[in-house]
């Protein structure tokens, strides 16, 4: 087996689930991490996470390495894609996590410093730059071998495999999508002034209204519903679990069994990796450890006027999301395609 090397470019949450993810394979392997936070603090980190827990392995940071079990990883000290030599680890694939390079111009920072392939863990910043990817969706671009793709956000990958099923099962006239969405670090510990009034309050003390570009990113891949979706964003004061909370007008009557049988039945055939259909009363912390991008609510589902329908997909703060970067890192590794 071909072992594809792999570099990190952020250790944060993203970089830090994928690492946990990938500590045990074979075929992927993580030789070098860039980051700009001090080494120690970041093994720190990796060893003990207040959501999943200590790292399964014993961890340790000393002469500029990080060690893990009879693995090993350098670090860098790199602050844009442009600074990290890839050469010097013979990497392959960059995961780019940081969610700041959002640019094919900033990215090509990578190829020009060894990197074969690059992952942005994120979407582009100017849509159609970049090849956009949402699994279960447009897995087909990565029969192109693009040297650069991006796999959109946490709430894209949990809702787009819904909407199509609903499209085509139902034909979809508008759609309104309220994200409610755990903590991350972009919230604060404490009111503290910003320039956006809101994104300055407590985290931990409030419901917050919060911007998202989800439908932009949504409608680049499923052009049909252009124009016919709109999304905001609720952030609230859980840790990790958050929902797409979906009303839409079908442009046909349908019945809550009706919508339920269509999500069952196309999951089970399509989109089994990517979305999960339960019959549970789950809540927020039941998927947290999660591997798929959503999980269907079937007993949220509502229908109101017989063509006004209301669904609930849950999702989590990336460990679901990072499956699909490790997923789409083996593709690429292997040739192309989807894993």
């Amino acid at each position: 087996m071909t072992t594809a090397r792999i570099g990190l470019m952020g250790f944060g949450r993203i970089g830090r689930n994928v690492f946990r993810l990938l500590h045990d394979r074979d075929d992927l392997d993580i030789v070098a991490i860039a980051d700009v936070a001090k080494p120690e603090a970041l093994t720190y980190l990796l060893k003990y996470d207040s959501i999943y827990g200590r790292f399964p392995v014993e961890v340790e940071y000393r002469d500029g390495v990080l060690h893990y079990g009879e693995k090993e990883v350098s670090f860098h000290d790199s602050r844009t894609p442009g600074d990290t030599k890839w050469t010097d680890s013979d990497v392959d694939i960059v995961l780019d996590t940081t969610s700041r390079y959002r640019s094919r111009e900033a990215l090509q920072g990578h190829l020009d410093n060894g990197a074969t392939n690059v992952v942005l863990t994120s979407s582009p910043e100017t849509p159609g730059e970049i090849p956009l990817l949402l699994r279960g969706i447009n897995d087909a671009i990565l029969d192109g071998s693009p040297e650069i793709v991006a796999l959109g956000s946490n709430t894209s990958n949990a809702a787009a495999p819904i909407l199509r099923i609903l499209d085509e099962a139902f034909g979809l006239n508008r759609v309104f999508m309220t994200v409610v969405k755990a903590m991350s670090n972009a919230g604060r510990l404490a009111d503290v002034p910003t320039d956006a009034y809101r994104t300055s309050r407590a985290a931990g003390e409030n419901i917050i209204p919060a911007e998202t570009n989800s439908a932009e990113i949504i409608t680049q891949v499923l052009p049909e519903l252009t124009g016919k979706v709109m999304v905001t964003a609720l952030n609230v004061p859980v840790p990790d679990g958050s929902t797409v909370d979906m009303v839409a007008e079908t442009s046909r009557a349908v019945t809550e069994e009706e919508v339920n049988e269509a999500v069952r039945t196309q999951v089970a055939a399509r989109f089994a990796d990517v979305i999960e259909y339960v019959d549970d009363p789950i809540v927020s912390s039941d998927v947290r450890l999660n591997s798929h991008s959503g999980i269907y609510d079937s007993l949220a589902t509502l229908v109101t006027g017989e063509n006004m329908v209301k669904t609930i997909t849950w999702f989590n703060n990336g460990w679901g999301y990072s499956h699909r970067v490790v997923e789409v890192a083996a593709a690429i590794a292997a040739g192309g395609g989807a894993e």
